[in-house]
């Protein structure tokens, strides 16, 4: 029984949303706190033409499901979902915006003294039993050290379209689905673009056939109403449960024949491209020929592709950029655009007026007072259970699935902590230690995604977190042919953790 116990939520993106609606329908006196002026996080701040690297359908929470088929949504699109589903379940009561989480400390009555500012600088002191931190990693921009530039530059949580750079000689920075989505829109109106990463890149197209040609044109023809079948979606080969009986040396040769027979197909598009660079990084990094595309964490986007293929920009990926004042030298030089095999013995200089720097975002918990736990979600159970305060604080959108949705894990995430917190279910007696040997076991399998603690295997996640919750798919009976095709051959989307 809860007690009416009150549960603070910090953040009003989907993992807070989600936990709101758990949290209330097990009893918990919930509300969310959000500084921003509404629901979203991260994906309120849209920029033209930004669409999911996923379908709605692996967005959707598990018993909210979007209407028609599956295909690529915009972003403002997937936002009005999330205010549906705040109406549908009476949530809006407990969401309370314009409004910052500035402190918050556990108390020795083990309480959290929680402190939130308003828009206009009011402060409020509440105490909370539990604390849910739903901010996911994204706080503050990070960028990347630019010693001798002296030209402009924006991060791309400031990025709205290519207006901003129009006429411009612009550098991205970064091997991300933003930096593939700015380089791409800002060909179309810069003078010139180059792209730039330091290590060898993974791409993967959210298309699996032709349609990654002009990947923005067939996700817009989907916006009209395009009839596209789930099989031509990526989802179909990284997250059915037929694909996970594929043994791992399978897998790794199954992509590799992709990627070589993209590659030599000569034909300088997307796909050739993609082939190329993926053919590259897995060739250049250590047990990239043995794991291939599964030691990285891969941006789902080819639309960087179809513009590199177009001539509106070019991709360099070099370990050193000198800058000095608007010009910037590319040396230990490995590959530029369809450059096969890669050769890091030259230099090549660009005049740059403008970097955009797509590097991400780093942790600010300094408002978290006193908080004694280490900062890594690999060492907190399912990347969300802190050792030593599992009946006070957890951590929702530390899962970021390798192929899959955030929201989806939060989901599961919080019906877990609604069960566990009631004491409807208990946390397994070796909980800590298996939080060890996973994160050990993450970090080893995502050898070359070091800088991302959070990526997790999605179908992986999704089947022990059912199991700890009890809610597994049912396989169709024999007899159903339909339905026990669909089981075997269709994503793991959300709905089917829905009894």
């Amino acid at each position: 029984m809860t007690g009416g116990k009150k549960v603070i939520i910090v953040g009003g993106g989907p993992s807070g949303l989600v936990a709101l609606k758990e949290l209330r329908e097990a009893g918990f006196d919930a509300q969310v706190f959000e500084k921003a002026d509404g629901l979203g996080g991260a994906f309120r701040v849209v920029y033209k033409d930004m669409f999911l690297t996923i379908t709605n359908k692996l967005m959707d929470y598990s018993d909210f499901p979007s209407e028609g088929k599956a295909r690529y949504v915009p972003r403002e699109e997937y936002v009005e979902y999330l205010e549906k589903y705040a109406d549908y379940f009476n949530l809006r009561d407990g969401l309370h915006f314009n409004t910052e989480v500035t402190g918050a400390q556990l108390k020795a009555n083990g309480k959290w003294e929680v402190e939130t500012t308003d828009m206009k600088g009011k402060k409020m002191v509440m105490m909370a039993d539990k604390l849910i931190i739903a901010t996911g990693s994204n706080h503050t921009p990070k960028c990347a050290p630019t010693p001798g530039y002296t030209g402009d530059f924006v991060h791309s949580s400031d990025w709205r379209s290519a207006k901003q750079v129009e006429g411009k000689r612009v550098m991205v920075i970064g091997n991300g689905e933003s930096a593939a989505d700015i380089a791409a829109d800002s060909g179309d109106l810069a003078e010139s673009v180059v792209l730039w990463a330091r290590r060898p890149i993974i791409m993967a197209p959210r298309f699996t056939n032709s349609h990654s040609r002009d990947e923005l044109a067939a996700m817009k023809a989907g916006t009209r109403g395009a009839d596209y079948k789930v099989w031509e979606f990526l989802e179909i080969s990284t997250t059915t449960p037929i694909s996970q009986l594929m043994s791992p040396k399978a897998y790794n040769a199954k992509r590799l024949y992709l990627f070589k027979k993209l590659m030599n197909m000569k034909t300088y598009d997307a796909p050739h491209l993609l082939g190329v660079i993926c053919t590259n990084a897995i060739e250049n990094t250590p047990g990239g020929m043995t794991r291939s595309d599964q030691i990285f964490a891969v941006p789902k986007s080819a639309r960087m592709l179809t513009a590199a293929a177009a001539g509106t920009i070019d991709l360099v990926i070099a370990k050193q950029a000198k800058f000095e004042g608007t010009k910037v030298t590319f040396s230990q030089f490995s590959q530029k655009n369809f450059q096969y095999p890669m050769a890091p013995t030259h230099k090549e200089t660009y005049d740059i007026d403008m970097i955009i720097h797509c590097t991400g975002f780093k942790n600010d918990f300094s408002w978290l007072k006193g908080a004694k736990f280490e900062w890594n979600p690999r060492t907190w159970f399912k990347n969300s259970i802190v050792p030593g305060y599992e009946d006070k604080l957890a951590f929702l959108g530390w899962t970021r699935p390798h192929q899959g949705g955030i929201p989806a894990c939060s989901e599961m995430l919080s019906r877990y902590l609604a069960m566990i917190w009631t004491g409807e279910k208990k946390l397994p007696t070796d909980w800590v230690q298996q939080a060890k040997e996973e994160g050990q076991t993450l970090n080893e399998y995502y050898a070359a995604a070091g800088g991302f603690p959070t990526v997790v295997d999605y179908p992986s996640f999704m089947t022990a977190m059912s199991e700890l919750i009890g809610c597994q798919p049912r396989r169709p009976s024999i007899f159903n042919v339909k339905r026990l095709f669909q089981y075997y051959t269709f994503p793991l989307w959300p709905a089917w953790y829905r009894t």
